[in-house]
């Protein structure tokens, strides 16, 4: 039974993929015979102010390469100049100029028109700064001026755009389209799994933290992505807000990932589990020793990396351990983990080596994490796959053990478990009929056990037929059934229709009669009770089950 069951639901779920598979392909379809092709919006193409820049060398004025460049400058501050003249200048245009950890002074002649990061502490990685032609309309000369507070990294120069703010607007989000629809991809994903978890909230299914966890590590994965790309400071805002928040959703990151893999492990070492405590606690102890002046945030993101380092090591032993016990569960997420790491390895050999520019250093490690994220995901739905095979194959047990089989009903297991909800849950009024077929062994013997059992099956079907919409139908032993009822009905009326139904449904040769005996309480509400109220009950129900077969006990 259990195999014909475990069928009947594999042809259910290929059914389903079928006809999922065949409506996907309908889409399809419909999109090639009604196709309409469309243009996106163009690739803007700004206007970028990168020829003609000369700079000073302590000799004079020497002509810069080509924007975006890395001059041969060896000092701390760099004087960049050029020549207004010639150059269209329309009253709605924008400079937009951008800075990597650099304070900026910009004058037009001998004015002073913009000023930031004024200090250190302030001079924060990919700033853009953003100056209206009105500053410096009428002007001959633009003069800017950059001090650069990382020692240890090279000259970088990045592109000049003078164009009409919308534009350059669009080039930026063009620019960053990637990180937006991974951002975009994020959220929505989350907000999903958001509903799952409610979902699974309200049905009481197990495994809410787990989505959970999962939930928030994709939603901070998606915040970093963003934050640290730092296209949120286009159209304005607290830039060091921005960037702050980027350091600590990143250094927070760690946290639903140790706690994830926590739940999915449920590891056996102890660093392992007290790491979630060192990863929550040190964003807030460098934010703090940031503000106090001690240290900068940006040279604290080893602290994270070391982490991480810890963490791998951990997690590679527990795999190890659980692969010995053949208790591997998250075979994906390792392969994940894996070519994160690799991914963030080579960023950095690229970074150090100069092969990939600063911005973009982190391009691979977010494929990477997002692969870590589908892989954390299908390992998820396995181990949901795997609850809910178990699911089912403990609702096809608790069948097994709660049914009887030749007859459909319930058997004396649920019969007992019944009765203690009755004690757990009393009903106002409550009716137990007992039914017992009569001359059972006579049957038996004369016509043979087949006969028996079609008669027990005869008996079986006429009660559920009468009572089964009303009440919970038992077989509690051979030729033994009951009825429970919790609502009021006419049983009297009840009970003569069932003999009618048993003796115009016997086709056999003899003749058929059950005996019924029944009893009815009604228990005081908000009263408790005690099983011996309800065996009480039953005890009257089997008295008058016993008067009923002497009545219809006759020479055979």
């Amino acid at each position: 039974m259990r195999d014909r069951t475990i069928s009947r639901l594999s042809r259910k779920r290929a059914a389903f993929l079928c006809i999922l598979a065949a409506t996907l392909l309908l889409t399809f379809a419909a999109s090639l015979r009604y196709s309409t092709p469309l243009d996106g919006i163009p690739h803007p193409k700004i206007r970028q102010l990168d020829s003609g820049w000369l700079y000073e060398d302590g000799s004079g004025l020497s002509p810069l390469p080509q924007l975006p460049c890395r001059p041969d400058f060896a000092g701390e501050t760099i004087c960049l100049v050029h020549e207004l003249s010639g150059i269209a200048q329309r009253p709605d245009d924008v400079l937009a100029i951008q800075t990597r950890y650099q304070a900026i002074r910009v004058w037009a002649d001998q004015a002073l028109i913009y000023e930031a990061a004024q200090g250190k502490e302030h001079a924060l990685s990919s700033m853009w700064h953003f100056i209206p032609s009105q500053a410096y309309s009428g002007a001959s000369t633009l003069r800017i001026e950059l001090t650069k507070y990382d020692q240890t990294s090279d000259w970088e120069l990045a592109s000049i755009a003078l164009d009409h703010p919308a534009a350059i607007a669009m080039y930026l989000l063009q620019e960053h389209l990637l990180t937006i629809l991974v951002w975009l991809c994020c959220m929505l994903f989350s907000l999903l799994m958001v509903f799952i978890t409610l979902f699974m909230a309200i049905r009481k299914i197990e495994g809410t933290q787990l989505v959970l966890a999962l939930t928030a590590f994709i939603f901070l994965s998606g915040t970093w992505i963003l934050l640290d790309s730092k296209v949120t400071t286009v159209f304005g805002g607290n830039y060091a807000l921005t960037y702050f928040f980027s350091y600590c959703v990143f250094y927070l990151l760690p946290v639903p990932l140790l706690f994830y893999f926590q739940l999915m492990l449920k590891p056996q070492s102890m660093l392992l589990r007290h790491l979630i405590w060192i990863a929550a606690g040190n964003a807030g102890f460098w934010m703090l020793l940031h503000l106090l002046g001690i240290v900068s945030i940006r040279n604290t993101a080893v602290s994270v990396h070391l982490i991480i380092v810890v963490f791998l090591v951990l997690f590679i032993g527990e795999s190890r351990r659980q692969r010995k016990q053949r208790k591997q569960r998250l075979m994906c997420t390792f392969w994940g983990i894996v070519l994160i790491f690799t991914a963030a390895l080579a960023s950095i050999v690229l970074y150090y080596t100069g092969l990939l520019p600063p911005t973009n250093s982190a391009v691979l490690y977010v494929w990477s994490l997002l692969a870590l994220i589908l892989c954390m995901t299908m390992d998820t739905i396995m181990v949901f796959g795997r609850m809910w095979k178990e699911k089912q194959y403990i609702g096809i047990y608790r069948q097994l053990a709660t049914e009887d089989r030749m007859t459909k009903l319930a058997n004396r297991n649920a019969y007992e478990l019944r009765l203690q909800e009755l004690v757990a849950h009393p009903p106002h009024e409550a009716a137990i009929i007992l039914f017992d077929i009569d001359r059972m062994k006579y049957i038996n013997d004369t016509y043979g056990h087949q006969m028996g059992d079609q008669a027990i099956a005869l008996t079986a079907r006429c009660i559920h037929e009468v009572f089964g919409a009303s009440g919970e139908c038992y077989r509690i032993g051979g030729d033994e059934f009951c009825v429970i009822l919790t609502e009021p009905c006419d049983i009297p009326q009840r009970l003569q229709h069932f003999d009618e139904l048993v003796r115009s449904r016997n086709s056999h040769e003899f003749t058929m009669t059950v005996s019924c005996g029944w009893e009815t309480r009604t228990f005081e509400a908000g009263k408790t009770i005690a099983i011996k109220d309800i065996l009480e009950l039953k005890d009257a129900a089997d008295r008058n089950l016993y008067l009923s077969k002497q009545r219809h006990r006759s020479p055979v």
